[in-house]
Order: C-alpha cells, then sequence, then structure tokens
C-alpha cells in the first residue's frame, strides 16, 4: 500500500509538471478542459451523452472523496471499478484532472 501510494504522489508531481495552464478559468471549466487535454471522453466511457455539468458534478464527487479522507489511489481504483470502459491510465487522470482544476488543497 505504502508503496502504491508512493507511486501515486510521485506520478502526480510529475503529471502536475505536464499539466497545462488554465489561468481565470473556472474550477468547472477548467475540470473539462483537464478531461480534453486527456483525451477522456466522458460520454464514450459512459455509454451515454453526459452533459457538462454531469461531468462537473463526477469531479466535484471525486474531491468529495478526497475530503472524505480516500487517497487518490483508492478513488482511481474505485473509478476502474464502476466504469468499465475505462483504463486504469484514464481513472488516475480523471482523479488528478478534479484535483488540479477542483480541489487542489489535495494534492
Amino acid at each position: 500500500m505504502l508503496i502504491s501510494t508512493l507511486v501515486g504522489v510521485a506520478l502526480a508531481v510529475n503529471v502536475a509538471a505536464l499539466q497545462p495552464a488554465q489561468a481565470g478559468a473556472d474550477p468547472g471549466t477548467d475540470f473539462l478542459a483537464r478531461l480534453n487535454w486527456y483525451g477522456i471522453d466522458l460520454s464514450a466511457l459512459m455509454g451515454r451523452p453526459i452533459s457538462r455539468q454531469d461531468a462537473i458534478e463526477l469531479g466535484q464527487d471525486i474531491c468529495t472523496e478526497l475530503h472524505n479522507g480516500n487517497t487518490p489511489v483508492a478513488v482511481a481504483d474505485q473509478i476502474y471499478r464502476e466504469m468499465p470502459r475505462i483504463t486504469d491510465k484514464q481513472a488516475a487522470n480523471l482523479v488528478s484532472a478534479a484535483q488540479f482544476a477542483i480541489c487542489p488543497d489535495t494534492l
């Protein structure tokens, strides 16, 4: 578990350097831009159309899980289990996008 956490932290730090700057964007818009940058299409992954608001609420839900004490790795694992079409890398990137855009206090 410690190794997974350390790998997750190292990944988050490395990914942070690669993140596009979104100065002045609101958190929801920033989250959607980061999903686009990562190439994450939630509608394709969910198998149904996902509205802008639903996507932002997913990011907020991720942040709630993190604020409740779950680690980024645990949240990504949960997403991976609940979304059959998502890869583990996409799940980790989804959590990263939420952290950087909506809840940077969890980094």
